[in-house]
């Protein structure tokens, strides 16, 4: 087992949480960094008022993980805030710590604190070429909506969703 416990977050673990967003999101993609605009935009999503924070812990006290829950928009993020959905967003795990079960323990404490939250079904989008990824949330009941698109960088993403 991991020997990482979960918690929600607050605003003093932002640094550390847009760190492990960071290092997790250059792994993925191979060695390459996200434009600087994307750092600035993952720190803004993670100050935003209505979202919560989870924080995976090490054993030592050190974040390894990271979740954060937001409230729907219609129009892919451009509309209003949809009733009762909750956006999963910036599931993310330290790269040194892949493959220990803390992604799984994220999603669990994101889904337990959107029900204790009143909402009723999430959503989230991921990397086509992801495939940690995909069976991680496949293996929590999410499932494709058959919506997919480009991201601002031009890779694929598919939509994800589960009643709650």
């Amino acid at each position: 087992m991991s020997g990482a416990s979960t918690r929600l977050g607050n605003s003093s673990d932002i640094e550390a949480a847009v760190s492990v967003w960071k290092s997790s999101d250059t792994a993925r993609r191979g060695g390459k960094a996200a434009p600087p605009g994307h750092e600035k935009s993952a720190r803004s999503h993670l100050k935003n008022p209505d979202s919560f924070l989870l924080i995976a812990e090490g054993a030592g006290g050190d974040i390894v993980g990271v979740a954060c829950g937001t409230p729907g928009l219609a129009d892919d993020g451009a509309g209003p805030k949809v009733d009762g959905l909750c956006h999963v967003g910036m599931v993310f795990v330290a790269p040194g710590r892949w493959g220990e079960g803390i992604g799984n323990m994220l999603v669990d404490a994101t889904l337990g604190e959107a029900r204790s939250r009143g909402y009723k079904e999430a959503q989230l989008w991921t990397h086509k070429d992801n495939e940690r990824a995909k069976r991680l949330y496949e293996n929590y009941g999410f499932e494709r909506s058959g919506r997919e698109m480009k991201d601002d960088l031009g890779e694929w993403i598919f939509h994800y969703e589960r009643d709650l």
